[in-house]
């Protein structure tokens, strides 16, 4: 907020003739009659009691002498008022360059929606808007928002709107930015897979925080951001300035098998896809070279190609098909359920019987960032 003199600036600009008319009701004295005794005409008086007059050093005198309130005070309250003006009218100009900025952003992104989940309010002057934009999360000038935050592939299928997504994007990198790691990411080593791929198979506990805790002691900071309308991903990983990977999906579908799915394959992106001109990817099910070469890595990981061999050969009905797969699982220490998400998106049947043992354990909504 504006200072002069260690003096907050008011909201709204107070004038000295409000000041003097509280004084004169206070005193019980008409406006006429006050008019008259310092030689002022009724209708000069009054429009500087609304400030539309300034109080002179003559009429200051004249205030003193009647009132026996100082000239300097009236003097003082005439300044203060007419820097308070200008301060007001240059807050005017500031809001309507904001607004103007905010309105060219609003063609790209979500910004009501951004402002909420940075400061959890929206009750903010528009000045304040582009500076949670422009500094709280980093953004740049509208014109070349979309080109700096990532490419996207247009679609027609519901849940990848451009807006949507890029708004979802900025706010997975602002809060995947608030992680810690422990060590450098190590491209060339996946020795922690196996403890990954043991809290996803035994599905018990904190899955997340242990699923956070892992990948942050191998360089990769890890959170979730929950989907917004019309941005259906179910995960991204980025590779930031500072060096440091970032996985974040947004747990669309509270499963194991989609949670272990979604990481690995951005694991995969991490380890296979990376490079100097190629920093970021989400995964909006579209079927390209890099996204297959993603999913079949996630499936190799999570079911290794020695063990999926050895599955059953029951393909009659998915009562069966679950039952004996859901045994088979269990004898090779998997998960039943990431082996019955590989069999739905194998087959494309996915009407199983499901119980609670397919939800991600601790796991609850909007609980985990």
């Amino acid at each position: 907020m504006e200072t002069k003199n260690n003096r907050l600036t008011p909201f709204m600009p107070v004038a000295p003739g409000v000041t003097l008319k509280e004084e004169l009701e206070a005193r019980a004295i008409k406006q006429k009659d006050f008019s008259a005794k310092i030689g002022m005409r009724p209708s000069h008086f009054s429009e500087l009691l609304k400030g539309k007059r300034s109080i002179s050093s003559e009429v200051a005198d004249k205030l003193e002498s009647e009132l026996g309130i100082p000239a300097k005070i009236w003097l003082h309250l005439q300044a203060d008022y007419e820097y308070d003006c200008k301060v007001a009218e240059e807050k005017s100009a500031e809001e309507q360059k904001a607004q103007l900025l905010i309105q060219e952003y609003e063609q790209k992104i979500d910004v009501k929606l951004l402002v909420r989940k940075v400061k959890n309010t929206t009750s903010m002057t528009f000045v304040e808007m582009v500076d949670v934009l422009q500094n709280d999360l980093g953004l740049p000038k509208p014109s070349v928002l979309f080109y700096e935050q990532g490419k996207f592939h247009k679609s027609e299928k519901t849940g990848t709107d451009e807006r949507a997504i890029l708004t979802w994007v900025i706010l997975a990198r602002y809060v995947a930015k608030q992680q810690q790691t422990t060590a450098s990411f190590n491209r060339d080593d996946d020795s922690y897979y196996a403890a990954l791929l043991d809290v996803f198979n035994q599905n018990s506990g904190d899955v997340l925080s242990s699923t956070k805790d892992i990948l942050a002691e191998n360089g990769v900071r890890f959170c979730v951001v929950e989907k917004i309308p019309h941005a259906s991903i179910d995960g991204y990983s980025f590779m930031d300035n500072d060096g440091i990977p970032s996985i974040v999906v947004t747990m669309r579908y509270n499963r194991i098998d989609n949670l272990a799915f979604a990481v690995f394959h951005e694991l995969a992106h991490l380890k296979l896809h990376f490079s100097d001109t190629q920093r970021s990817f989400v995964n909006l099910l579209e079927s390209n070279k890099v996204e297959d070469e993603a999913n079949k890595y996630a499936s190799l990981q999570l079911v290794p190609d020695s063990i999926w061999r050895t599955r059953p050969n029951v393909m009659i009905s998915s009562r069966l098909i679950q039952k004996h797969y859901s045994e088979w699982a269990e004898e090779k220490g998997i998960n039943k359920w990431i082996v019955m998400g590989r069999i739905a998106h194998e087959t494309g049947m996915y009407k199983f019987v499901q119980d609670n043992s397919r939800e991600v354990s601790g796991w609850k909504c909007c609980s985990f960032k």
